[in-house]
């Protein structure tokens, strides 16, 4: 199984022998099926590089090579982004001539890699190999009443994901995995459909006719599809055959709108938190200002209603504070990497799916504790990550 490389850290690759003098290193970068004999096209750098003063060894670093092919998004759809990296290296000696059995560091080497815009953390060491099926930090899940929640799993060591309801399985799903990077990383939903966020999206997506009536609101307030208190996923560790066991709980309903917030994670899937209380929107305009004469030298006048003091170049900015509900200690993490991740998007729950990105505005968070705090909430602010103003050209 290839190890992951998380290509918002450092991955190093170290080549060493008694008499090395330099090394080259051909990285070939692609996406789609595993080959182990990638063509000439994916060839992406041609690095040489001579061992360091005396030390018979070379060191290659190659995350920030990688990265520049893995482009995250998120329109609605739930995808794998990953790509495989195949690094060939040839030692060589003062003379030029190959090496036959260099010694290359990881141990893990073998090769081929698969790499996805993750990151490891300054404690889990050099090349942090975080696979452990789940492609998120195990905590305390949230969900909103009739809405789905996806979990992120690597298919390379998943065995299976299953979502429970008071000690009962009401859905599960065999995870399996072809080596293609478009199922890598698989979002398993908890009513078996990651497209469909609403009872009005799965009418529509089975191709019915949705016909809006305050009956169909009241009824629809009523149930509650994909509605879990657990998820198990069982994966591969080592060999061992271990379970992730996720708790589960549904929000109240509230008078405000909910939002989804998505992001990229420390794992580089994406990951979903509902912020579900108060929400404010606000608008920040910026602009450039010049004083214009109004003077008609041919009729010796100047028109009073002319503005002399005149706006180039106004650019309008949409923000907007967000509000969690209480939630369980254990979501710090999540929170954490939402503040790390450098790609957000908000979705606003309504019967019309709208995907907004966002950037963070806030810089600095206090992470609560309910044995300071007493209750853990957050109110995160964002910046819409557009001119409001269509100025694309």
């Amino acid at each position: 199984m290839a190890q992951i490389i998380n290509t918002r850290s450092p991955f190093y690759i170290k080549v060493s022998d008694a008499t090395l003098a330099k090394a080259e290193l051909k990285l070939y970068i692609y996406e789609g099926v595993k080959d182990l004999t990638p063509d000439a096209a994916d060839l992406k750098y041609t690095i040489e590089k001579a061992e360091i003063g005396a030390s018979n060894y070379v060191v290659f670093e190659i995350s920030e090579l990688i990265r520049d092919y893995i482009d995250a998004k998120y329109d609605g759809e739930y995808d794998s982004y990953a790509v495989w990296v195949n690094p060939v290296i040839t030692a060589l000696d003062g003379s030029n001539n190959a090496i036959g059995s260099p010694t290359i560091t990881p141990s893990t080497y073998s090769g081929q890699f698969i790499a996805t815009d993750g990151y490891g953390y300054f404690d889990e060491g050099i090349n942090p190999d975080i696979d452990k099926g789940l492609m998120m930090t195990p905590a305390t899940i949230y969900r909103v009443q009739d809405r789905s929640i996806n979990i992120p799993v690597y298919a390379a060591t998943t065995n299976s994901v299953a979502f429970r309801l008071n000690g009962e399985t009401v859905y599960s799903k065999t995870i399996s995995d072809n080596d293609n990077t478009d199922q890598k990383i698989q979002y398993v939903a908890s009513d078996s459909n990651s497209t469909a966020d609403s009872y009005k999206e799965r009418v529509l997506e089975d191709g019915g006719t949705f016909e809006d009536s305050r009956c169909l609101r009241e009824f629809d307030s009523q149930i509650d599809i994909g509605n879990i208190d657990e998820v198990y996923v069982s994966y591969t560790k080592d060999s061992l055959t271990k379970t992730h066991v996720l708790k589960v709980k549904t929000f109240d309903c509230s008078k405000y709108e909910p939002i989804r917030v998505t992001f990229v994670n420390k794992y580089g899937a994406l990951q979903d938190i509902y912020f579900t209380r108060r929400s404010n929107e606000s608008i920040n305009v910026k602009t450039d200002d010049f004083k214009a004469s109004v003077m008609d030298f041919d009729n010796f006048s100047y028109d009073t209603s002319s503005h002399q003091m005149r706006t180039l170049n106004l650019v309008g900015n949409e923000s907007i504070t967000l509000n969690t509900d209480y939630i369980d200690e254990s979501c710090n993490e999540h929170i954490r990497q939402l503040m790390f991740s450098e790609q957000i998007w908000m979705t606003r729950l309504t019967d019309k799916e709208e995907v907004v990105p966002l950037k963070l505005r806030s810089n600095s968070l206090q992470l609560k504790k309910r044995v300071n705090d007493k209750l853990v909430q957050y109110t995160m602010e964002f910046d819409l990550a557009f001119d409001k103003i269509n100025n694309i050209r």
